[in-house]
């Protein structure tokens, strides 16, 4: 391929290595403080090239975004569980998540810089959170029909609560990760099921 991206490989060959220099400069960079120009030179093409397959950095944002999401299957069917069936999977789902240290350094920078109502990734995060508290919150309805959690745990709190153990778990190993696995976190979730049985 040369510096303008237009050969060899095809053009998913082209978007795969401008979406991987894109994780590396706002892994490392942010946002904001990444540019285009960053992320050509980082997938080895002008900014020409790059503006071949992006229109802008808010498209090649969107479209890292949407792939990490495809990765992690974080937009799929519900299943149909109860949160105890979640929590048994889920030491197992974010080992695979910090598996990728860079993407999830990603997810929470842009989580933090998303706070600002101009940020092109605000709708990103906002829909992401929305659909996992929802996916949570039938898990739990679930669970108090079937008896594992007591009726009067409110199920969009609970939650709440159980991602924000997990998100805040994988913020914490971001910034020391001898002191903190968010993997042996997650399995102690199992503890909040227990206090909140019938």
């Amino acid at each position: 391929m040369d510096r303008n991206g237009r050969s060899g490989g095809g053009s998913g060959a082209g978007r795969e290595r401008i979406l991987k220099a894109a994780l590396d400069v706002f892994s490392a960079r942010g946002f904001r403080a990444g540019s285009l120009n960053d992320i050509a030179e980082a997938a080895g093409l002008t900014r020409a090239g790059l503006l071949h397959y992006y229109p802008n950095k808010q498209a090649v944002l969107l479209a890292l975004l949407e792939q990490r999401d495809a990765e992690l299957h974080v937009v799929q069917p519900d299943l149909g569980l109860t949160l105890l069936e979640i929590l048994e999977n889920l030491d197992a789902f974010t080992a695979q998540v910090v598996g990728d240290r860079a993407l999830v350094q990603l997810a929470h920078i842009l989580t933090a810089e998303a706070s600002g109502e101009e940020h092109p990734a605000r709708e990103w995060v906002a829909r992401r959170y929305a659909t996992l508290r929802g996916v949570l919150a039938d898990a739990v309805r679930r669970s108090i029909e079937v008896g594992e959690l007591r009726a009067d745990v409110d199920p969009e709190v609970f939650a709440a609560l159980v991602l924000a153990v997990g998100e805040g778990a994988e913020n914490q190993w971001l910034v020391n990760p001898e002191a903190v696995d968010p993997v042996m976190v997650t399995r102690q979730l199992r503890l909040l099921c227990e206090a909140a049985r019938p």
